[in-house]
């Protein structure tokens, strides 16, 4: 009988565990203002994932139209930017929002083994050499790509602002957005632009800068130019971020463009990874607090 207790007591037990672990099945994720769309390019023939942020105050009956945030690397960036998005648009005390209602859409490649070579296509304006292979050279299909289909798409389901849009990008992202400001300058109002890839293709973007510059005499636009105190130079001299970084600053602000808004910033004791989320918090608040720039559509 006391073994009989026994098991009694252990069978107990384990069904008491059972209930507290509690059950979980698989959903789709789901929040509130948040919708994902997988989105075919016709121009491009392959599919990105498009996630869509909508303002706080979003009324799809309302006549208003909202300021664009268009992110590279989705996947990646997405879900670190739009919680801060959601509080930044709530009123303080005071009454007033660090910025104002706006549109954040997160374009991600596929998370399979061929993103790394999509990457490669759409954010390099040149081939560069990997491993002894050319690779990349499609930004201006990929720009197009966003000019032509994506920003329609966002505009008529939702609103946007055709002329208040804002590009973000971070390392090869990063390029694609410098890339598109010294040549295809009107595609965006305002510029976020983290940890951006320099050294591809032998610096071939510091090309574009010179040629800008040559052909105008004033950049009117909103640019935040940020980075990670600790990219240094790698061993081999390669990749040597900060300095790159600050060169390109340098060539910049010797140009003394008149109505160019331009705010850089260090972040010390972030790396190329950690320092994504404070970058684009306090660059995004910043290019919504500068005035906006006329502009006319170039590409």
């Amino acid at each position: 009988m006391k073994i009989i207790g026994l098991w009694i007591l252990v069978l107990m037990a384990l069904a008491a565990q059972l209930v507290q672990a509690g059950t979980a099945e698989p959903t789709s994720f789901t929040r509130q203002g948040i919708l994902s769309y997988h989105f075919h390019s016709e121009l491009l023939g392959r599919g990105f994932v498009i996630d869509v942020l909508l303002p706080l105050t979003y009324n799809p009956e309302a006549n208003t139209r909202y300021p664009v945030i268009y992110m590279t690397d989705g996947f990646m960036h997405f879900p670190m930017t739009a919680p801060n998005l959601i509080q930044e648009q709530i009123p303080d005390a005071r009454g007033k929002a660090k910025i104002p209602p706006v549109i954040l859409v997160g374009i991600s490649h596929p998370t399979d083994s061929s993103s790394l070579r999509m990457r490669l296509t759409d954010f390099t304006p040149v081939p560069g050499e990997i491993q002894g292979a050319l690779l990349g050279g499609g930004a201006d299909r990929f720009l197009e790509f966003i000019q032509k289909e994506l920003k329609p798409f966002i505009n008529n389901a939702f609103m946007g602002d055709e002329n208040d849009e804002t590009v973000a990008g971070h390392a090869l992202g990063g390029l694609f957005a410098l890339h598109t400001l010294f040549n295809h300058t009107d595609s965006f109002d305002r510029y976020v632009i983290g940890s951006p890839s320099i050294w591809w293709a032998g610096k071939q973007i510091l090309e574009s800068e010179v040629a800008y510059a040559e052909r105008h005499s004033d950049l009117p636009k909103n640019v935040y130019l940020f980075i990670g105190g600790e990219e240094t130079c790698m061993d081999d001299m390669s990749v040597c971020g900060v300095r790159d970084f600050g060169d390109m600053l340098q060539r910049l602000e010797s140009r003394n463009y008149n109505s160019l808004s331009l705010t850089k910033r260090i972040f010390e004791r972030e790396n190329h990874g950690t320092v994504v989320n404070p970058g684009y918090d306090k660059g995004l608040e910043q290019v919504f607090k500068s005035q906006l720039r006329p502009r006319k559509y170039s590409f």
